[in-house]
């Protein structure tokens, strides 16, 4: 009985780590509330998990500018808190600056698609950046 209740515990355990992988590549958008450059932009992340600390890049676009910013967080249950930390390459307007952004964004399972949704916040060179909100989906490898 102890051995059937160990080997419960060990397939519980794997299948509740599976659940909450945020590793892999993450697309979709992030919204920015009305004052900011545009509303909507394309935001993929891409994210490798280490045990509870999460490390990867970001990168939004929108129209013909672009950014890529390196992040790292921590997960606790489903959720990522996530902090940008640095600009890695960019493109942008002369009359734009770019926000290094944190937030906390969940992990949650719809149908059969995983994904990140969550609220963002950021500070630019000149301040604070008017805040937003996240959604991205797992995207699947293909072969």
């Amino acid at each position: 009985m102890k051995y059937c209740f160990t080997l419960f515990a060990l397939i519980l355990h794997f299948a509740v780590a599976a659940q909450n992988d945020f590793s892999g590549k993450w697309v979709g958008y992030l919204t920015q509330e009305k004052g900011g450059f545009r509303e909507k932009y394309y935001c993929t992340m891409v994210l490798e998990q280490n045990g509870k600390k999460v490390t990867g890049y970001s990168y939004v676009s929108v129209e013909d500018i672009h950014a890529e910013m390196e992040l790292s967080g921590d997960i606790s249950g489903n959720t990522l808190k996530f902090k940008e930390f640095r600009l890695v390459q960019y493109s942008k307007l002369d009359n734009m600056v770019w926000c290094l952004k944190w937030g906390n964004i969940q992990l949650k399972k719809k149908d059969s698609e995983w994904t990140l949704e969550g609220n963002w916040d950021g500070k630019s060179l000149y301040g604070p950046c008017i805040p937003g909100k996240v959604f991205l989906k797992r995207e699947v490898p293909k072969a």
